[in-house]
């Protein structure tokens, strides 16, 4: 609850909690007449909690409860204690108003004298604002008066400087018309230079009538020494080295105030000298004469460097080098032959000779390369007058502020190079004709392959002891020898379209060639039985088409090389790479074909022993040393002509292939009893022994363990599920399900039907038993291995055995 308290008017005064806490934080020692919750009736209770209180003073123990009761003072104490309080509080107030009073009339004199010094310093500081507005004003006319001076320095100077000039530009016209009537050539294109930069001061005066007077005179005699130099060129220009010196020196000058003249002036003269200089040319090659045919193109191009050098002997000295007026003049030679060109293969197009076509373009590709190497980089004969830059003979207005610049910029005149482009000038006139070329390269191909046929000895020849001899045919060296010359030949004359169209006809020559070899091996191999010569030209096939293969990627790399970027993505032999990639493995697996079908002969012979009544178990039987021999002779002439990877591709293939074969008779021979079918184990062996001899049959060569363990893998798998079936038929009958389990690798459960049926056919066992022994290998396995035996399968089997 907050305190309040009254002031001198009766005016009780509110104080907030938070100030009440404040105080009470401050003061330790408290009054409890301080206390913001005063209660006069509660403290009175406390001092008298009874009328004892009022007459005693001392403690009182209560001695039922053992404790101290409160202190009480006496009445009359109290009353006086509280007097003291007051004349205390009084004696202090009256103090404080003594001194509050005093205190007043001091402030009340102090803020007079205040208010007196701000007033003294008002006035000061206004005095000082006075003192300071009219020193301002005083240097504003001061500062006016300085620029005053100032601009009139400046248009002082600058009306004395144009009066300067002006006079220098009145002196500099005249001595200009002066010299040119005098012929004074040199001292005209110096004066030119300075009269456009004087004339270039005066660019924003030429409404002055004296100005404009002398721009129109400039102007006319601009176009009387263009006229007059040009017409010195036509009096003496078809031959000045004949006569005086004064003449070529009078030319060269020229060429300076030509060249001082401007570009547009200089265009002229090259014009007129390029066209007085290619007439005759046109009246000699133009459309329509005997000497302008397409077998005589040479004739033009050896009638420019003719003239070329009549143009160094005569004209050398005259033009400056700076303009390469030869390089211009054979720029111009170029756009005209072309012209000419254009219209006689247009009048031709039904008749062209495409022998004559291309070497035309040839010609004309070696020409412009002679061209370009010769002009190919050359200094700006239009813009550049750098040549006299040094020593500021000829220049224009634009050179000689490029002089000034860098003489002050310390800097060394840099001459621009332009880049005159002659490849393709002339001969793309050929372009849109050369559908032809590409027919011609067409047949050239297909005759080189007739060619080859017809001489190639596709026989495969004599067996030669020389490993390298032999070993495959020589066609391809002579298309691809063929591709790599008209390539080259090709790439002179286009890289364009052309080029792109030749290319797909070498993809076809490549695919023709591939049809060739394929044409060449052994028909019905799987039929007949292949000698070895027929091997031998499989071999020969092989090799020749895994070389193709290698080779076929560099056709490609090398059109890439020399192509159009834009074509180079559409480049792809990828295809016929694989087509002889492909051929390859047909040749392989024609002789692995033969092999089989001899193999099948030997091995039918097995099948005509009576495996039933056999008496004992002997050595090896005669058709496993039938087989060996036929291996050992027929398969090191085939290994020794393959490549390492093709040689094991071709045991692979062999083993892949005969093996099964040989399991294939196991089943074709009919009643096999328990002797036999150990003797069949014993043959088993041999034969596997004799298939993992097959790579070692090339000759002494050593082949790593690590090439052979695929081919290993193979005979191992697949002869071990023909030891697997010949130990199954071992085996007594109780005993065969279990072997059978045992040895037998896992298979499907079609497999499994049809093997287990057949050894137990084999075996020679009854319906009922074979019933039997079916239903104990469903017992013994899931349901989803197990096999049946339904009368459909029976007949297919006696049918098979031919029994029953």
């Amino acid at each position: 609850m907050a305190s309040s308290s009254l002031s001198k008017e009766g005016i009780e005064f509110e104080f907030s909690k938070q100030l009440e806490k404040t105080v009470s934080e401050v003061v330790d020692d408290l009054d409890p007449l301080d206390a913001a919750d005063f209660d006069s009736v509660k403290y009175i209770n406390e001092i008298f909690p009874d009328e004892r209180s009022l007459t005693y003073s001392k403690h009182e123990t209560d001695t039922s409860t053992d404790k101290k009761r409160r202190p009480h003072a006496r009445l009359h104490m109290q009353l006086a204690s509280v007097k003291r309080d007051l004349r205390s509080v009084s004696e202090d107030i009256s103090r404080s108003v003594r001194q509050h009073s005093c205190q007043r009339v001091q402030t009340k004199q102090a803020v007079g004298d205040a208010k007196q010094s701000i007033q003294a310093l008002f006035n000061k500081i206004h005095a000082i604002k006075e003192k300071a507005e009219k020193s301002e004003r005083m240097v504003q006319e001061i500062c006016r008066d300085i620029k005053s001076l100032d601009h009139a320095k400046k248009h002082l100077t600058s009306t004395i400087s144009a009066l300067m000039k002006l006079h220098m530009l009145v002196q500099a016209v005249d001595m200009l018309v002066y010299m040119s009537e005098k012929k004074q050539y040199k001292e005209v294109a110096n004066r030119l230079g300075a009269v456009d930069m004087l004339f270039l001061d005066f660019a924003n005066y030429t409404d002055i009538p004296k100005i404009a007077q002398l721009k129109k005179t400039m102007q006319k005699e601009r176009v009387k020494l263009q006229d007059q130099i040009l017409n010195e060129f036509h009096r003496y220009g078809p031959n000045p080295s004949v006569g005086l010196d004064d003449v070529v020196l009078m030319l060269r000058e020229g060429c300076l105030v030509i060249q001082a003249l401007g570009p547009k002036a200089k265009e002229e003269l090259l014009i007129w000298f390029s066209r007085s200089k290619l007439g005759p040319y046109t009246d000699l090659f133009g459309s329509g004469k005997p000497a302008g045919e397409l077998r005589l193109a040479d004739r033009r191009y050896a009638w420019l460097r003719r003239t070329l050098r009549e143009y160094d002997e005569q004209f050398g000295s005259i033009f400056p080098k700076s303009w390469n007026v030869p390089a211009v003049l054979s720029r111009d030679f170029c756009l005209l032959t072309k012209d000419h060109l254009r219209s006689v293969l247009k009048s031709n197009t039904n008749n062209l000779d495409t022998n004559a076509l291309v070497a035309a373009l040839q010609k004309t590709i070696a020409f412009e390369q002679e061209l370009q190497v010769r002009f190919g980089t050359v200094k700006d004969s239009v813009n550049s007058n750098a040549a006299n830059v040094s020593n500021g003979v000829g220049m224009d207005a634009n050179s000689i502020k490029m002089r000034y610049k860098l003489e002050r910029d310390g800097k060394k005149q840099v001459v621009p190079q332009v880049k005159m482009e002659f490849r393709k000038l002339v001969s793309s006139v050929f372009y849109p004709y050369l559908g032809q070329y590409v027919q011609l390269e067409r047949e050239n191909i297909s005759k080189l392959l007739q060619q080859v046929e017809r001489e190639e000895d596709w026989t495969g020849g004599k067996e030669s002891k020389n490993d390298d001899e032999n070993k495959k045919f020589g066609c391809n060296e002579k298309v691809f020898i063929y591709i790599k010359k008209s390539l080259q030949r090709c790439s002179r004359l286009t890289t364009g379209a052309i080029l792109f169209e030749i290319s797909g006809e070498y993809r076809q020559g490549l695919i023709d060639l591939g049809t060739l070899l394929q044409s060449k091996l052994p028909k019905k191999a799987d039929t007949k039985e292949l000698s070895l010569a027929d091997n031998r030209v499989c071999c020969m096939v092989a090799t020749t088409a895994e070389e193709c293969k290698e080779f076929t990627p560099g056709i490609a790399e090398a059109v890439k090389k020399v192509i159009d970027s834009k074509f180079v993505e559409k480049i792809d032999y990828d295809e016929e790479k694989s087509m002889f990639a492909a051929l390859v493995n047909i040749a392989v697996e024609t002789v692995v074909k033969g092999f089989m079908t001899r193999m099948g002969k030997i091995l039918h012979g097995m099948t005509k022993i009576n495996w039933s009544t056999l008496p004992r178990v002997g050595d090896q039987s005669t058709y496993v040393n039938q087989i060996n021999s036929m291996l050992v002779t027929f398969v090191p002439p085939v290994a020794k002509s393959l490549s390492d990877a093709y040689h094991l591709f071709f045991c692979n293939q062999l083993a892949k292939g005969a093996i099964p074969l040989y399991e294939e008779h196991i089943f074709k021979c009919k009643r096999v009893n328990e002797v036999g079918a150990q003797q069949l184990a014993l043959d088993s062996h041999a034969m596997k022994s004799i298939f993992l001899g097959i790579p070692k049959l090339r000759g002494d060569e050593k082949i790593s363990e690590r090439r052979l363990r695929s081919f290993t893998r193979i005979v191992d798998r697949q002869m071990g599920r023909v030891t697997a079936i010949v130990k199954t038929m071992a085996s007594p009958e109780d005993c065969l399900i279990a072997t059978f389990k045992t040895l037998m690798p896992r298979a499907t459960p079609e497999d499994v039907a049809e093997t287990l049926t057949k050894t137990m056919y084999l075996k020679g066992l009854k319906k009922a038993d074979q019933q039997a022994l079916v239903d104990s290998y469903n017992a013994s396995v899931e349901d989803k291995d197990r096999v049946a035996l339904d009368a459909k399968s029976e007949g297919r089997l006696k049918k098979f055995f031919k029994f029953g």
